[in-house]
């Protein structure tokens, strides 16, 4: 055999190979392109282009309202003090006169201690894919990490129309997006987040992600539909993000679309003022689920403590109140916006505080009749707390949360009855209804026995003022200014 032939034959062998070796890359490219394909139309759904249409057509043009206003009557800037009072000594069932029924004496209630607060959550390290990032943050005292795929981020700048709006959700759709969802729906449930704070959270994420006011609004936007929320956006000369409520809020601009009230709840943005604006007909079939501000103290915040020490007098006696408390969860109640007065009510207190308050005012009240057992508790809130409305301290209505009352120097009505409420509830099992006048909120409870001063029917039951307010101010004694006036007594 020659060498020319040899030559041949070697040649011919490399060319095989390199066609078998070429043509196993190609099934492999062919393998990955199926993949990929396959992958995009998971991410850009058929819900998402029926959605796409929603966005292409022309958008409606719809009218911002003005906030509402729950009360608009001004409040009292000093708050009266009753006429001092003898008191007198305290009836027991053992000293009551034979012929007046025996007080029904406060009983001792079981006050469980709370179980342990998780530790604020760490992310664990996950093993980040070649085209992943990280957006890291602090979400009121807890460190997140989210993984997501950097073409996840995407530029708008510029003007602003429906068409460039869709095409940056179909930018968003077509890109790797449900294990950002899946990571932000963990972390959430791990925090035991509610709505509004689900709401927060993947606005930070898309803050840390985006660059710049509008593309953060379309993100979060974006994530908050395929989470299931009823979001929305619309624009002028900026884009704004909108969700509608199970509650009714105040003090933010909304427009009705379809019978529903979409709220301009901004997540950290420029508000939305009232004046003209255009959003799309339609909705995502993915978003039908309105905000649930319910439940706001089950959210996992113990990073950062602080401390409040109180003390109050009753019949020349002196008692201390200390109690700490978390910190984080305080700034977290900032961002709520205002709801209405039965949700601050209803809310309670974040568990391992509410043991601690309960424990210290629960020998202030055992053994006492119903109505000394409430004058007890109302000279607490009474008188170890400052009053202040909400317009000299915060520059605008700001109603609180019973912790927010713990934490703030000062404090106004409706942020007294609430703590005062839960108090009642709490450790005399009486039933408590808000007393809404205007311009002011007092308390009425509904005791098992006749008590002497002012008293309404309502529900089936008898309700006697009770006002945490009005210095000094026993069950059964309306603020002179509200005196012979019919409230509006309102249950939660």
């Amino acid at each position: 055999m020659t060498r020319f032939t040899t030559s041949i034959i070697a040649s011919a062998v490399l060319t095989a190979s390199l066609g078998l070796s070429q043509a196993h890359a190609n099934s492999e490219y062919e393998a990955w392109l199926k993949q990929t394909q396959g992958e995009f139309q998971n991410y850009l759904d058929e819900n998402d282009k029926a959605f796409l249409n929603f966005l292409n057509k022309k958008w409606e043009e719809v009218e911002v309202e003005k906030p509402k206003q729950r009360d608009p009557e001004p409040k009292p800037v000093v708050m009266p003090k009753a006429p001092v009072i003898k008191e007198q000594p305290v009836t027991t069932p053992e000293v009551a006169d034979k012929e007046e029924p025996k007080p029904v004496v406060i009983k001792p209630v079981v006050i469980e201690k709370p179980k342990p607060q998780p530790k604020p959550v760490i992310s664990k390290p996950i093993a980040s894919k070649p085209n992943e990032r990280s957006a890291r943050f602090e979400f009121f005292g807890s460190d997140i990490k989210i993984n997501y795929d950097r073409k996840f981020k995407q530029d708008f700048y510029g003007s602003i129309d429906n068409k460039r709006i869709a095409g940056f959700w179909k930018k968003l759709a077509s890109q790797p997006h449900k294990n950002i969802i899946e990571q932000l729906t963990e972390k959430a449930k791990e925090l035991k987040l509610n709505d509004w704070g689900t709401a927060l959270l993947f606005d930070q994420f898309a803050r840390e992600v985006q660059s710049n006011a509008n593309a953060r609004q379309l993100t979060t936007w974006f994530l908050l539909v395929k989470a299931g929320f009823n979001a929305r956006v619309a624009y002028n000369n900026q884009v704004f993000l909108l969700i509608p409520s199970k509650q009714q809020l105040f003090g933010v601009t909304y427009f009705t679309l379809g019978g529903e009230r979409y709220y301009a709840v901004g997540l950290n943005e420029r508000s939305m003022k009232p004046g003209k604006v255009f959003t799309y007909s339609g909705s995502h079939s993915d978003g039908q689920r309105d905000l649930d501000f319910s439940q706001p103290n089950q959210f996992v915040a113990s990073k950062n403590r602080a401390k409040r020490d109180l003390s109050f007098s009753y019949q020349n006696k002196k008692f201390n109140i200390s109690v700490d408390y978390p910190k984080d969860m305080v700034n977290y109640f900032n961002t709520f916006p205002q709801l209405e007065l039965s949700n601050y009510f209803a809310a309670g207190m974040p568990s391992d505080t509410a043991y601690q308050l309960l424990n210290q005012l629960k020998p202030v009240v055992e053994g006492q009749s119903e109505e000394e057992a409430v004058n007890r508790l109302l000279r607490f809130v009474q008188t170890a707390f400052k009053y202040k409305t909400d317009d000299d301290q915060f520059r605008q209505e700001n109603y609180l949360f019973p912790l927010e009352t713990l934490h703030y120097p000062y404090s106004d009505c409706e942020d007294r009855a609430a703590l005062f409420a839960w108090l009642v509830k709490s450790l005399l099992k009486l039933d408590v209804a808000i007393l809404d006048f205007p311009g002011h909120i007092a308390t009425a409870v509904a005791f098992n026995q006749p008590v002497k001063g002012d008293k309404w029917k309502f529900a089936g039951k008898t309700y006697t003022v009770a006002d945490p307010t009005y210095i000094n101010a026993n069950a059964g004694m309306t603020m002179p200014q509200y005196r012979g006036k019919a409230p509006k007594l309102v249950s939660y």
